[in-house]
């Protein structure tokens, strides 16, 4: 069974006014099973109890309304009411009737999932709106519809009903070049139609009638794009790609990658701009402290020289550090910490920042380590020669 969502347009007649009487619009939204609301969902209305009913979400009303460009916006509609019990309809289909609304804030068509593969097969080039997944109208001008919609106006003159996979009745007119029981060059799926039967139509078509699976095989097979929500997804995918050789793209798994590859790009560039920024801090304390080490190199000369142990010296410049680091980094940290705790409070900003007392004290403690490492560089070299080394020069090679 086909269980899918597509992007779905019916035409809608305004005939409240006589002006309006020939005029009609697109009502365009995504096709969703029925099944997946109930009668709690509904803002207004019913659930419908047959399968030319439907239930369509207030967004579809509201973006055609507020949409400057759109005739709807000019027709007076003002709620959802007006609509309510309004005639949509489908080329060569019953009319569909709206019984109800929903508010889930999508552009949801809710229809029985019976009707998807009719409603997408019926539908015209010039009924496509944005986002369409077709491409492509038939080759020929001969129609490929389901015969169970038009038992009611055929008649079989010779043969039998399309009830198999890739059978087809054709009218009566087509019966000296389309054999009965013989293939015609009209392919579906790479496979081509057979004949089974002929009929005559009180609205004279000329269309090749189907079961409704080959409709299925024909919707699918002449698009280059089908979205389908299916109950086993991993054997429905192996289904469409071993038996039909369709190129099937997981949706889900694509946007969760794509999702993932444009995290790990902005967690890079924001690792790669910190890093710069980390090194421009780390390199300046370098300097600060080099340049205080290079100003006391015969103090620490004469305190090498008279016992003072080495971890005694790098006490004393690491108290330098940290002091140097409490004077120049400690208020900075502590005014972006309140700055990103107040911008964490604006919705859809909170998302990006996570602000705790966590935060800020491993941000501090990581502050404090690279200062002191990158500003004991200075000494690990001199305070390894000699104190009467260190007192003969006084640069630091």
């Amino acid at each position: 069974m086909f269980h899918g969502q597509a992007v779905a347009s019916f035409k809608i007649k305004m005939d409240s006014y006589y002006q309006l009487s020939n005029y009609s619009f697109e009502l365009t939204g995504t096709l969703v099973d029925i099944a997946k609301i109930s009668q709690d969902k509904l803002i207004k209305g019913r659930m419908p109890e047959n399968d030319y009913e439907i239930v369509i979400d207030k967004k579809i009303i509201n973006n055609m309304r507020n949409n400057s460009f759109s005739s709807f916006a000019s027709m007076g509609i003002k709620d959802e009411d007006e609509l309510l019990n309004k005639v949509l309809n489908i080329n060569d289909m019953k009319d569909f009737v709206i019984v109800g609304f929903t508010d889930n804030n999508t552009e949801s068509i809710y229809a029985n999932k019976n009707m998807f593969i009719n409603i997408l097969n019926n539908m015209t080039q010039s009924e496509f709106g944005m986002g369409m997944y077709f491409n492509k109208e038939d080759d020929s001008d001969t129609a490929v519809k389901d015969y169970n919609l038009y038992l009611d106006n055929i008649n079989i003159t010779k043969g039998r009903l399309p009830e198999n996979d890739y059978e087809v009745i054709v009218d009566e007119n087509n019966q000296y070049e389309m054999k009965l029981n013989k293939p015609i060059k009209t392919e579906i799926n790479g496979k081509q139609l057979t004949v089974v039967g002929y009929y005559t139509s009180q609205t004279n078509r000329q269309d090749y009638l189907v079961n409704n699976n080959t409709v299925k095989y024909h919707v699918i097979s002449k698009n280059n794009g089908f979205m389908i929500y299916p109950i086993d997804k991993v054997n429905v995918i192996n289904e469409l790609q071993n038996e039909y050789n369709l190129n099937i793209i997981d949706r889900y798994e694509k946007d969760k990658n794509t999702y993932i590859n444009n995290k790990k790009d902005e967690i890079k560039s924001a690792v790669i701009f910190a890093g710069v920024i980390l090194a421009i801090s780390l390199i300046e304390i370098y300097l600060m402290i080099r340049s205080s080490f290079l100003s006391r190199i015969k103090e620490i000369g004469v305190l090498r020289a008279i016992g003072v142990k080495k971890r005694d010296v790098y006490r004393m410049f690491i108290g330098e550090i940290i002091s140097i680091t409490t004077i120049a980094s400690m208020p900075g940290i502590v005014l972006m910490s309140y700055i990103l705790s107040q911008i964490s409070k604006i919705p859809y900003v909170d998302r990006m920042f996570i602000i705790n007392f966590n935060t800020i004290g491993i941000s501090i403690l990581i502050v404090y380590l690279f200062n002191i490492i990158v500003g004991l560089l200075p000494l690990f070299k001199v305070l390894r020669k000699t104190p009467a080394k260190i007192l003969a020069r006084h640069d630091v090679e």
